[in-house]
């Protein structure tokens, strides 16, 4: 079973005990542009777990390519050391490490003030609004050798191989895409650069691996892969372009773009050195056959890993049952650019190996009693469960998941809540689950438990608003089901969660003529980027109207009012069959304040 995904892989100098991949993502584990502690646990555990190769993150190789605070500083000796306790700690179970050089060009996410940008070509950046300068030939040469010092020094940190970042619109690819390159020198030819790059890295670090990464769904990649194809061991496929909203949605995916989205868009690159290929390859079955259609020899499974550290190891002994499921809600890409260590939503030891350690079964179990099945208490059933404790579960719905399992409603957000659910089904085997029931104190003490854990989530809030002659449903009411009697929709969003969004895709998609309307400095203020991005291109393709800028002030004779929020006196009346309310949550504490008297 899994024949092709476990069988060894050579990679220049180097053979892979398996085709199972760890691409290079950033984690934040980082202080003052070197190795933390918790980044060596961190890509241990990966190893242990039995992936093949581990891709350490974008690391600099010139100060002026440090994309973050928390970037890696390749060009830096003081990387020396830290990188090797890493390599010592992948080594120890057999996994393969290489480490990727980068450099960011125009593209900084930092905000203001920022270093001075360097480019190829003075081309402002769309998604970040930096505004760089030319390079100059002299700190073009400089860069090259600083790439390959960040080989040397990968090379004494002991690893096995060197990755160059030719991907998502950063530096190496500006230099080959004709748009971004407008130079009339000898760096004027699209792939001078990234060719001079390599030669540079080959010869500073002659016995490693050395690989490229290229966007799969860049034009500009397609026309230099073959001069760059005979220069290396391998080629890295990714998608997406950091430079635009759209093309950046594509580095991290979520859903509902479907899974294995990398898998068409090999073939132009399959030119001899083997391809390793990610994207939203997620499940071992599905990777296997990836590698069997030749569609890739090696797949990145990042995500798949970061929630899920043992599924290699589960995969190869036959327990694909057991591998948790990455539910694809880019919490980890979340934290990253909230400049925060990364995190995952249904592991919380990712980012944590060496502080959290897994929960030991108790010898004197203890009955714990969890109200409310969300995923708050859910995460807390699991844990008890795992320490050997009793745990009954009172959940007052008729399914698990909470907010989540109701979001599931919505296009955006089904695979997330139906992953949720697989997972905690595996992970709650042993709990004792009752749903449909009510939990009052009464209820909770009767069976007399030795802790109780509130999980009772939240409701939503409810305006103090005069609306009448209009229809009003709460999000959740729509989410749950609810139907206008009319065609007319306007839902009030408030710009702090997803539902309205989620509302708006709902109804549209039903035949009803939907207004956003926003009451947010800008849309989807507080979701991830990614997702936020998504959303725009669903509504908007779907005929939603948006409006920016709208605080809620009541309804009355079918029109909803506004006032704009930053010229309160300026008013909008939208006309209205049914006013949806997405306005955000207030907590349910009623059952905590009364079990803690």
């Amino acid at each position: 079973m899994l024949e092709h995904l476990f069988s060894p892989l050579r990679l220049g100098t180097v053979e892979l005990r398996n085709r199972i991949v760890s691409t290079a993502h950033q984690t934040s584990l980082v202080h003052e542009n070197l190795p933390t502690d918790d980044f060596v646990a961190y890509h241990e555990a990966r190893a242990r777990g039995g992936a093949g190769l581990i891709v350490l993150e974008a690391t600099a190789v010139d100060p002026s390519g440090l994309l973050t605070p928390h970037t890696l500083a390749g060009y830096r000796e003081e990387v020396v050391p830290g990188l090797a306790r890493v390599a010592r700690a992948v080594a120890a179970h057999g996994t393969r490490c290489f480490l990727q050089l980068f450099h960011g060009g125009r593209e900084q996410i930092a905000s203001p003030p920022r270093t001075p940008a360097l480019a190829p070509s003075a081309v402002p950046s769309l998604r970040f609004h930096v505004e760089p300068r030319p390079l100059t030939a002299e700190e073009i040469a400089s860069l090259v050798d600083g790439y390959a010092r960040a080989a040397a020094n990968a090379e004494a940190a002991g690893l096995d191989g060197v990755e160059v970042s030719a991907a998502h619109g950063y530096l190496a690819a500006q230099f080959f895409t004709p748009e971004l390159n407008r130079r009339d020198d000898e760096w004027a030819e699209p792939a001078a650069f990234l060719l001079a790059v390599l030669s540079a890295v080959r010869a500073a670090a002659p016995g490693m691996a050395l690989g490229v990464r290229l966007s799969a769904d860049s034009p500009a990649a397609r026309a230099v892969v073959a001069d760059v194809a005979t220069h290396v061991d391998y080629v890295g496929l990714a998608l997406g372009d950091s430079s635009s909203y759209v093309g950046s949605t594509g580095i991290v995916p979520p859903p509902p773009v479907v899974e294995n989205a990398i898998a068409a868009l090999t073939g132009p690159f399959r030119l001899g050195p083997p391809l390793v290929a990610t994207s939203r390859v997620v499940d071992p079955v599905e990777a296997d056959r990836l590698v069997g259609e030749r569609r890739c020899d090696a797949v990145g499974m990042t995500r798949a890993l970061i929630t899920d550290p043992e599924m290699p190891r589960k995969a190869r002994e036959g327990r694909l049952g057991d591998v948790l499921r990455c539910l694809a809600c880019n919490a980890c890409i979340a934290h990253y650019h909230a400049g925060t260590p990364i995190a995952c939503t249904q592991n919380p030891r990712t980012g944590r190996e060496r502080t959290l350690p897994p929960p030991k079964r108790r010898e004197t179990p203890r009955r714990i009693i969890v109200v409310g099945a969300g995923p708050a208490g859910l995460a807390a059933a699991a844990e008890a469960e795992a320490a050997g404790h009793e745990v009954v579960v009172l959940e007052r719905a008729g399914r698990i998941g909470g907010q989540l399992a109701l979001a599931g409603s919505a296009p955006m957000h089904e695979e997330v809540a139906r992953s949720l659910r697989r997972n905690y089904e595996l992970l709650l085997e042993g709990v004792d689950l009752r749903l449909d029931v009510e939990a009052a104190e009464e209820e909770v003490l009767a069976l007399d438990p030795d802790a109780i854990v509130v999980a009772s989530g939240a409701r939503p809030y409810e305006p103090d608003l005069a609306v009448d002659g209009v229809e009003a449903l709460q999000a959740w009411d729509v989410l749950a089901g609810g139907r206008p009697h009319g065609r007319r929709v306007v839902v009030a969003d408030w710009g702090g969660d997803a539902a309205g969004l989620a509302c708006a895709d709902v109804l549209a998609t039903a035949g009803n003529d939907v207004v956003l309307a926003v009451g947010s400095a800008a849309f989807g203020e507080t979701m991830h980027q990614y997702q936020r991005n998504l959303y725009a291109a669903r509504l908007y393709r779907g005929g939603v109207r948006i409006e920016h800028h709208l605080e809620l002030e009541g309804a009355a004779r079918g029109r909803v009012r506004f006032r704009n929020l930053f010229a309160p006196e300026v008013e909008t009346a939208l006309p209205a069959d049914l006013l949806v309310l997405a306005l955000g949550r207030v907590p349910e504490r009623g059952l905590a304040t009364r079990l803690a008297a």
